[in-house]
């Protein structure tokens, strides 16, 4: 059968990605019940936490793995195996559990952190956010924020806001740490993928947020935010994991695809042609091979953008700007390489893949859908990494 070999197990945290690997067919079978909640079933969040997918990015004091880049994609891989949104949904947070955990003061830190199975989730832009300065913090009127991946298995909200000066002027974008108490779900989630992960827009009325809850955007993606931990993400530069990590499930989405495709292809015929089994023809062979490659292509790019930002968080410089331009860059054309993948596969699959109740049909929403989140936008992406090799500068934040 021709289908791609499993990731070899990171030895430090094997037992993480082995746990989940194991939930794979059930991951699966639940599928149907996530579509139709829109958020991961809480049978099965409650099986990923046993196995430590939430852990991934906690601190080792606090209970957590603080794994590092490998194992968080090796582990989220094969969530995305069984269930693509449910996999966004745990990338995302672990991305905020790291997020938290590595920049906001430590007393903020053991707040949150110190009462075991804490996990945060997060969305730092705002939408139609009116606040102002107070004393003591800032005071949010009203506030939207779009796609809250992960809120549902959340205790905690991270919320981007505008920050201040002590004149009362805003100075630019930072992240908040709200209660989810005091974060209203909209449960408006309906879309034709990655449905298992819960993305649902949030809002929020006449809260008060204390300046320690709160730090600067920009700083954390330049690299000057002092670090509360040093683990090894921790360590990790900012932007380009954020993006990286998008890749994971839409990965273990596009090696179900290439299985699906290789399982049913004994049971299909090339209708109005003289193949009576699609395995047999030319075309197919084709297909397969264009659409290997490119998946295979795709998980190089990933691989090699983790394996730079497991060696830089090593050292004690902060990855060199272009280094991070070309892993944004690397990440874009590593996700569409993905989908033509997918969809070339899906193009072979024949026209019962037009049933809803196609797995393969499910496969390739999943993808495309994944593949619209701004941060891997292939343009802004290609253009992001062009313009500094051409000598212009890039606006820092988006590096």
């Amino acid at each position: 059968m021709a289908t791609l070999a499993p990731l070899p197990l990171s030895p430090n945290t094997a037992d993480v990605v082995s746990a989940v690997r194991a939930l794979v067919p059930e991951l699966r079978e639940a599928q149907a019940e996530s579509d139709k909640l829109a958020r991961p079933p809480e049978h099965i969040v409650a099986k990923l936490r046993e196995a430590g997918a939430y852990r991934l990015t906690i601190p080792k004091e606090y209970g957590g793995l603080g794994a590092d880049m490998k194992t968080w994609m090796q582990t989220v891989t094969e969530i995305g195996r069984g269930d693509a949104g449910v996999a966004w949904a745990v990338t995302l947070v672990a991305s905020c559990n790291w997020a938290l955990s590595s920049f906001f003061p430590k007393h903020v830190v053991n707040e949150v952190f110190s009462k075991p199975g804490a996990s945060v989730a997060g969305i730092f832009t705002g939408r139609a956010l009116t606040a102002r300065p107070v004393e003591g913090g800032i005071h949010i009127e009203k506030g939207m924020w779009f796609f809250n991946s992960g809120v549902y298995e959340a205790g905690w909200d991270l919320l981007g806001v505008p920050m201040y000066d002590d004149k009362g002027e805003e100075t630019g974008p930072g992240i908040a740490l709200v209660p989810m108490s005091e974060v209203k779900l909209l449960n408006d989630w309906n879309t034709s993928g990655i449905r298992g992960s819960g993305s649902t827009n949030v809002s929020a009325e006449n809260l008060f947020i204390p300046h320690d809850r709160i730090i600067p955007l920009e700083p954390m993606a330049e690299g000057s935010q002092p670090r509360t931990y040093e683990g090894p993400a921790p360590r990790v530069a900012f932007m380009p994991l954020m993006a990286n990590i998008l890749t994971y499930p839409l990965l273990g989405a596009s090696l179900h695809m290439i299985e699906r495709f290789m399982e049913t292809l004994p049971r299909r015929d090339i209708k109005l042609t003289p193949y009576t089994k699609a395995a047999e023809a030319p075309v197919t062979h084709l297909q397969i091979g264009e659409a290997t490659a490119k998946i295979e292509t795709a998980r190089l790019l990933i691989e090699d953008g983790v394996r730079e930002m497991d060696e830089w968080s090593r050292t004690s410089e902060y990855m060199p700007m272009m280094l991070r331009a070309k892993i944004r860059r690397d990440t874009a054309f590593a996700e569409r390489l993905m989908w033509e993948g997918v969809d070339i596969l899906a193009t072979a699959s024949g026209g019962s893949f037009s049933w809803l109740s196609n797995v393969a049909n499910r496969l390739w929403q999943d993808v495309k859908v994944g593949t619209m989140h701004p941060l891997v936008s292939v343009p802004s992406n290609f253009e992001l990494y062009g313009r500094m090799a051409a000598g212009v500068e890039p606006p820092l934040m988006l590096v």
